[in-house]
């Protein structure tokens, strides 16, 4: 059976989509390394309402120039790598398509670039008042990154059916460098028209994977719910979407909830405690608190499996660097520097953990085992105390947590296993190819 695994997930890696992908994400994984560390910095050393900003007092003891300064650098890096990560997803995307083909990537690169953000700037026309034009940042957002990845793999394609041939020369004469810039000029225009119209359907019909109005509307309706056979199946979808490249769902998920249920379970619990709460099954507790648990479900479980498990000095390494952001949720730098998203290997347990976390958690809640999580929790704060400082301090659902992250771990073990089987396969592959 884990043969055929093998195969099925080693004939998808070798898919051109696919290869684009996995490369692009290896190149930018520096970048969003950087982007995870800063996030952090934002949302638990200068955020006011996070847990180690208020455990170390930073209000008194951290001037205000400091704070202002710091909270201007960290949110303007995370701006400026994962805000705009669309437009190097885009023309990497691009480069990497075309270099299979062997097309000129670099012109490929530059003719997705303009189509992306083109394509965000007219979807952002008529969202402010005014004559003042702005970019859809959606679009370009790392939580939007299937767009980016689309667009720059099919501008590779276009320069794969008309551009030229283009093999790499050392030093290039002025003369070469134009007749390469007049090769281009087809595939590229042609590009263009097809981010233009691109730009128009976006514009025309709003994709809703990317409607804040309408996630918030999804997203508020099963957070406030307290039916199991809601709040599961939207979470698979939700993990599934996140893999795809389309993160905003996860993300609104995550969020703290004020909807008429999470308060009645608030007043209740601070009158009568927490552990018969009128909505035991709440989605905004039972997601944040054991189904995905700040992350920590699968990025941390994953981290942890990696560092012991696997031989692989870069897998380690990347695990290494990014396993304080992880354990804090800013998981984004081991998303893409694995990479998880997109990668057909951890498709299946990026939506079923969560799954298995949240019917256990039922579970143990309706036998009375562990207290539902009801209290509001400071961000930052690392997924696996979420629900011990949300069920105030009880200990048992903070054990019973542990068990949950341990099963996680052990869930992943072989998923890892078979990572490292079909990257030895790869290397193989691509050492033939060579030769």
């Amino acid at each position: 059976m884990s043969d055929r695994v093998v195969q099925l997930l080693f004939w998808l890696r070798r898919r051109s989509f696919f290869r684009v992908v996995q490369r692009t994400f290896m190149m930018l994984m520096p970048v969003a390394v950087i982007g995870s560390y800063f996030q952090l910095l934002r949302d638990c050393i200068f955020s006011p309402d996070s847990l180690i900003y208020n455990i170390f007092n930073f209000d008194y003891i951290m001037s205000d120039r400091l704070w202002d300064v710091g909270n201007l650098v960290s949110a303007g890096m995370v701006q400026v790598t994962f805000g705009i990560f669309g437009i190097f997803a885009a023309y990497f995307s691009a480069l990497y398509t075309a270099r299979i083909y062997h097309k000129d990537a670099t012109m490929a690169g530059i003719t997705s670039v303009i189509v992306i953000t083109f394509t965000a700037f007219l979807s952002g026309v008529g969202r402010v008042s005014g004559t003042r034009i702005t970019f859809y940042s959606r679009i370009l957002n790392i939580n939007g990154i299937l767009f980016a990845l689309l667009c720059g793999y099919l501008v590779g394609q276009v320069f794969h059916w008309l551009g030229q041939d283009y093999h790499h020369i050392r030093h290039e004469h002025a003369a070469h460098i134009q007749a390469r810039a007049w090769s281009a000029l087809i595939p590229t225009a042609v590009s263009l028209l097809v981010g233009i119209v691109f730009g128009i359907i976006i514009y025309l019909f709003k994709v809703k994977l990317l409607d804040d109005v309408y996630f918030r509307s999804l997203i508020s309706g099963m957070k406030a719910s307290n039916n199991l056979a809601l709040i599961i199946p939207l979470t698979m979808l939700a993990t599934f979407l996140w893999w795809c490249g389309i993160g905003y769902p996860l993300a609104s998920m995550v969020s703290a909830s004020n909807s008429g249920a999470a308060i009645a379970n608030l007043n209740y619990a601070l009158r009568h405690g927490g552990a018969n709460v009128p909505y035991k099954y709440l989605g905004s507790s039972l997601i944040q608190g054991y189904g995905l648990m700040g992350d920590a479900c699968v990025a941390l479980s994953l981290t942890v499996v990696i560092l012991l498990y696997t031989h692989n000095k870069q897998l380690e390494s990347i695990a290494k660097i990014n396993l304080l952001p992880v354990a804090f949720g800013a998981s984004n730098g081991l998303a893409i520097g694995l990479p998880m998203i997109l990668n057909p290997l951890y498709l299946l347990p990026i939506i079923v953990i969560p799954a298995i976390n949240e019917l256990i958690a039922a579970g143990a809640i309706t036998l009375n085992l562990i207290w539902p999580s009801v209290y509001p929790v400071l961000g930052g704060t690392p997924g696996i105390l979420i629900s011990f400082f949300g069920s105030n301090g009880n200990w048992p659902t903070f054990i019973f947590t542990v068990l949950l992250f341990i099963l996680d771990i052990l869930i992943l073990i072989p998923v890892v296993l078979i990572g490292q089987r079909i990257s030895e396969r790869l290397a193989q592959y691509e050492q033939e190819m060579e030769n």
